[in-house]
């Protein structure tokens, strides 16, 4: 809902229709209304159902509600299913529409192992809380270990999953330690990622693992590719279109070719850009096409601490010394030393290549747009991922 205050907003607004449908409304108002964000469960008389609904659509224009009566006896709200029993009581089960499937995360992708005994135990949770009655409760534990062993789950990870939620049912709460250290979350790479949190956790810092290579990540992209000329927050680099082996690398909040556009122009305040310099000096020229998108960063300090790395590695001649936002400390220098460099070690790209290559935009993703850095192998920061 964009904004972390949106949610907060969107309650008080339902809170406030709520009160002038149910304070106006001129016959029997509903004895019990319970809602959680957009979805209510109303019990209402019979004869004021077709009355109530055209009365509370009436007074917000801005607020719809659509009506779903009871099947059976049966009313679902959430993930519940409510049946309603001949002697009045009610019983819940776990509801599923219809078109569920029961596939969940299988336990032979590239995921943590904590992630898919996350799975066994949320499930299991919901399958213990969510029906009321003790046949109900072993119905759906049945259902779900069944579902759970299809997508190749085995016995082990039950038993494991039982043993933690034990565990920590017995552990009492405890304070944090003051002196404990930030979380770090790091790109999960099967027995990589485990090791590197076993040295951090002798030194009391928390590491959590974020899947980064993801057939989602590769495969749906909802949204238009925003035109190169258009990306924002990039790390970028510079060279003519002559057969010129100067080099500039920098990083923009601006759109590509608002900054290109000042890189080609003399400045009114302060001093001119490098690239301006160059250019007026040599008679060169550069196109908006030719510029390489190294990476993308919408935070500010991650992308001046990438604009470093590549600038180390890459050793671009039109950088002048200094004009870094951030300064890498020398304990880096022996793994970025170790580095091949990537833009200059081959001759400038010809229009065939232009055409045949792919941009790296950022750690694992790739766009297919008139660069040249895929043609000349990937860059050594593609593999590297970002720490939150």
């Amino acid at each position: 809902m964009g904004s972390p205050v949106s949610p907060i907003v969107a309650n008080l607004y339902m809170e406030e229709v709520e009160r002038k449908a149910l304070g106006s409304f001129k016959g029997r108002v509903p004895s019990h209304w319970y809602r959680y964000v957009d979805d209510t469960w109303v019990k209402i008389k019979t004869r004021e159902v077709e009355s109530f609904t055209a009365h509370i659509n009436a007074v917000d224009k801005n607020i719809k509600f659509t009506r779903e009566d009871t099947k059976d006896n049966c009313l679902p709200f959430l993930d519940c299913a409510v049946h309603i029993e001949e002697n009045g009581n009610l019983n819940t089960e776990v509801y599923r529409k219809p078109t569920h499937t029961d596939q969940y995360l299988l336990f032979d992708s590239h995921h943590p192992l904590e992630h898919k005994l996350g799975v066994i135990r949320t499930l299991h949770h919901r399958a213990e809380h969510v029906p009321s009655k003790p046949q109900g409760k072993k119905k759906e534990h049945t259902r779900v270990k069944e579902a759970l062993k299809t997508c190749g789950y085995p016995n082990w990870a039950f038993i494991k999953s039982a043993k933690m939620h034990r565990k920590e049912d017995q552990t009492p709460a405890r304070e944090d330690k003051k002196d404990r250290r930030n979380n770090i979350v790091i790109p999960y790479v099967a027995g990589v990622s485990e090791k590197l949190r076993r040295v951090f956790s002798k030194h009391d810092i928390p590491v959590y693992f974020r899947p980064s290579n993801t057939l989602r990540h590769k495969l749906v992209h909802p949204k238009d590719k925003t035109p190169k000329h258009r990306l924002n927050n990039v790390v970028y680099a510079v060279q003519c279109s002559e057969e010129c082996p100067d080099l500039y690398i920098g990083e923009t909040k601006q759109p590509l070719h608002k900054r290109m556009a000042q890189h080609r122009r003399a400045t009114s305040t302060g001093q001119d850009s490098a690239v301006h310099l160059h250019l007026k000096v040599k008679g060169h020229s550069f196109e908006d096409a030719n510029v390489h998108i190294l990476d993308r960063e919408d935070r500010w300090f991650e992308r001046g601490v990438k604009e470093a790395i590549y600038v180390h590695c890459e050793r671009p001649s039109l950088n002048r010394g200094g004009g870094l936002r951030h300064q890498l400390s020398a304990i880096y220098n022996p793994v970025l030393s170790s580095l091949p460099r990537r833009l200059n070690a081959h001759s400038h790209p010809g229009p065939s290549d232009l055409r045949k290559s792919h941009d790296r935009v950022g750690p694992g993703f790739t766009m297919s747009s008139p660069e040249t850095l895929a043609d000349w192998g990937p860059h050594p920061l593609s593999h590297l991922g970002s720490c939150d």
